[in-house]
């Protein structure tokens, strides 16, 4: 490997850009750029277009496009997915094409570099006006006008061959991955080149580069857990003034878990590691937060999945009843996916979910609401891409929190400031704008 590669910050490289140009509206250029599309089924997307069968069109091309999407993803390993995705539930026989949702694997792809971040959020608006579209009972009488538009069938083919269908390869680099190998293969040093690259990564890459340790320290064997117990007593220390609360949690709930299960290299690893950073105000007394976790993770699938307001109430109704001490690990989880209930989306929200997840928001106290806005907003990329998008989720938003009263002065995060500012002044731009900041910041772009 030569010097100007250890170079590289980020250890995912975008896609090259697409030849369609955001201002191409011809459907036979779009679709005869769709390379992952055979030639027969290119002409069908441009016959069916033509005679209007706008949603016939863009469910197929939307399917065959995520599909995609996944089926790369699947490249990783389920294992190192699993990492990414903080999902405990994927293991080496899940199908990854059906163990994660739509809103993952855009959010996976768009944290990879697969997708630049207005691809990912151009995608995600075609998500939903697909899953709007497909949703519709064709003898619903209330829905006989409610057709999808050519401007919003182009739209949705035209963003899904810029991002996947247009790609000869969508290909994610080695770097990381080989970087995951090596946590648990050798230890490193405050000079490794690893070590350096990491310390300029975006916080997604040294969030995910923890999770791999306690990955390992919970079950690596000999050589293996000798090698991540020296590596996570060098890195998490390392970022530990950095750490956000919930990944401080996460270490904490994982020495707790080995703990209780009597695992002792692990506990004697991580105990050397929370004397290190005095992290023991973040271990759990007790695991309650793994019924939460689950349950809200439960709420944000359905909200971004199709028929999503038939689907919500259900386990949000589910959060709102385990009770309204939500545990501090746990927190972040259950104020995102509540939030995603109360704000919804473009068109509009699920009604019978609401009164659920205001029973949750409305248990925060106001040092809870704060905890959230200062460690959590931004960095939260589902309600990012609510407030940056505009409509019915900010105007949600605007009328939920500046309901709050939080003073922006007991806030010390810029962005979450600026986010307060804007909300309790009812700036729409302003808070749009500030979340757009956030997310761009996030992929380091």
């Amino acid at each position: 490997m030569d010097n100007s590669h250890k170079q590289n910050i980020v250890p995912w490289k975008p896609s090259a850009p697409s030849i369609i140009t955001d201002s191409t509206t011809s459907i036979p250029t779009i679709a005869n750029a769709a390379l992952q599309l055979r030639e027969r089924e290119r002409k069908q997307v441009i016959a069916n277009f033509q005679a209007g069968h706008y949603d016939v069109v863009t469910t197929f091309v939307w399917q065959r496009t995520i599909a995609l999407l996944k089926k790369q993803l699947a490249k990783l390993g389920n294992e190192f997915i699993s990492e990414l995705l903080q999902r405990p539930d994927i293991d080496n026989n899940s199908d990854i094409s059906s163990s994660i949702s739509e809103g993952e694997a855009l959010s996976l792809a768009r944290d990879l570099g697969m997708l630049t971040p207005t691809q990912a959020l151009r995608l995600s608006h075609s998500q939903e006006i697909v899953n709007h579209f497909a949703s519709i009972e064709g003898d619903d009488a209330l829905a006989a006008d409610e057709t999808m538009t050519p401007e919003e069938a182009i739209s949705c083919l035209r963003v899904c061959t810029q991002g996947v269908l247009g790609q000869e390869t969508i290909s994610v680099a080695e770097d990381f991955a080989a970087f995951r190998r090596n946590l648990e293969s050798q230890t490193f040093t405050i000079k490794s080149p690893e070590i350096v690259r990491l310390q300029q990564s975006p916080y997604f890459f040294i969030r995910t580069a923890i999770s791999v340790l306690l990955t390992v320290l919970k079950s690596g064997k000999g050589a293996q857990m000798e090698h991540a117990s020296r590596n996570a007593l060098l890195i998490i220390p390392m970022f530990w003034d950095l750490l956000k609360k919930p990944e401080r949690w996460q270490i904490g709930q994982a020495y707790a878990v080995e703990f209780n299960e009597g695992n002792k290299e692990s506990v004697k690893a991580l105990h050397a590691v929370l004397l290190a950073v005095k992290g023991f105000d973040y271990v759990p007394e007790n695991l309650r937060s793994n019924t939460f976790t689950r349950v809200a993770s439960a709420v944000i699938a359905a909200h971004q999945g199709m028929n999503n307001f038939y689907n919500e109430p259900g386990p949000m109704k589910e959060l709102a009843n385990l009770g309204s001490s939500i545990p501090g690990p746990a927190l972040a989880n259950c104020i995102t996916a509540s939030l995603c209930v109360r704000l919804g989306n473009h068109y509009g929200i699920s009604w019978d979910a609401q009164n659920a997840a205001n029973q949750v928001l409305n248990s925060l106290s106001t040092d809870r609401w704060i905890y959230y806005l200062d460690d959590r907003l931004e960095y939260d990329e589902i309600i990012l891409y609510k407030l940056a998008g505009g409509g019915t989720p900010l105007k949600n938003w605007i009328n939920l929190v500046s309901g709050l009263n939080i003073d922006h002065k007991q806030l010390k995060s810029k962005s979450a400031r600026q986010i307060v500012i804007g909300t309790n002044a009812k700036d729409d731009s302003k808070v749009s704008q500030v979340a757009s900041q956030c997310i761009k910041k996030i992929s380091n772009t």
